[in-house]
């Protein structure tokens, strides 16, 4: 057992970054996080050339953002009922 396990109440908690979630995930929680890359980007074709914007999928918002060397980039999807309008102008800075 790790030295002050169990002994007194805990001072400070480990942060767990994005990446390490991610890699959990993956390789501890099975996920095969490659295919669900592959699945979401193949469900969002559609909509690929629109630049930027909300596409709304089974109530879901999928959030694209368009950069110039890559094209079409999914950067969050909300949850359903979530107001997405606004988040795409406070992006680019418009009022």
């Amino acid at each position: 057992m790790p030295p002050g396990w169990g002994i007194g109440p805990v001072k400070q908690r480990v942060h767990v970054s994005d990446h390490a979630l991610l890699r959990y995930l993956e390789r501890v929680g099975g996920f095969e996080i490659e295919r669900l890359r592959k699945e979401i980007s193949a469900r969002l074709q559609p909509w690929s050339g629109i630049g930027y914007g909300a596409v709304v999928i089974d109530g879901h918002a999928y959030v694209i953002d368009n950069n110039p060397m890559k094209g079409a980039i999914l950067v969050t999807v909300l949850p359903s009922g979530s107001a997405y309008r606004g988040i795409l102008k406070a992006r680019r800075g418009e009022a």
